[in-house]
């Protein structure tokens, strides 16, 4: 038997229709040495069960440098989901785009992972995804930055300049723990908003709501790479 899948859900982002069952919820706060989450919508647990014949670990939100825990707590759940058994992870977020062509609801692989400097802890420069998906809208680099502030013009033209695709506040931490504990991971991410453009100011609601409706697209999507993974 295959090992299982991991997939994790960034904000707004709801993968639990992709279960075509369920044997058991693991709340964070359930896990020893595992920190609770309080970021809005982010439920924060492991949903244990099966997509298309292939045994599935569905971490549903996750934990953010932002909030103030460390590296370890942060990338804690890699930890957790290689004890389930996991080999091969998917990673998903929300994430503002940063080229013309994209659109709120694009799907984007990562074929590429770069670091903001970041003051608390360094990661690698960049960083490579074991996989990248196909049959998504892009495929591109998707750079971390700390947050918890979006990012201002001048930090939006440097990204650009980068060639970067994608722009968010996680998974960085994560991607670099997998490599460290030998994880074949990948990352496609759902585009809530596109950097730069002008209109009403972006809210952490506006991110929820567009990736929440995205999220049957992305369960879709994912359903067909299962199989395979």
């Amino acid at each position: 038997m295959k090992p299982p899948v991991g997939i994790v859900s960034g904000s707004g982002i709801n993968l639990l229709p992709l279960l075509d069952a369920v044997h058991r919820e693991i709340p964070f706060h359930e896990v020893p040495g595992l920190p609770d989450g309080g970021v809005k919508g982010h439920i924060c647990a492991f949903v244990l069960g099966e997509c298309a014949g292939r045994q599935v670990v569905i971490q549903s939100g996750r934990l953010h440098v932002y909030e103030g825990w460390t590296f370890e707590e942060v990338t804690r759940t890699v930890d957790v989901l290689a004890g389930f058994g996991v080999e091969r992870m998917l990673f998903t977020n929300a994430v503002g785009g940063l080229h013309t062509t994209l659109q709120p609801g694009d799907l984007v692989a990562a074929d590429a992972v770069r670091a903001w400097p970041c003051a608390r802890f360094s990661l690698p420069g960049e960083l490579a995804p074991g996989f990248v998906l196909d049959r998504c809208s892009a495929v591109g680099t998707y750079v971390w930055m700390h947050g918890p502030c979006y990012e201002t013009r001048a930090e939006i033209a440097a990204l650009q300049h980068w060639g970067a695709m994608t722009v968010g506040m996680s998974t960085a931490p994560e991607l670099a723990r997998c490599s460290q504990i030998g994880i074949n991971a990948g990352m496609v991410s759902c585009v809530t908003n596109v950097c730069g453009v002008q209109g009403p100011p972006i809210t952490h609601e506006h991110v929820m709501v567009t990736a929440s409706r995205a999220s049957e697209k992305l369960c879709t999507l994912l359903r067909n790479h299962i199989p395979e993974l």
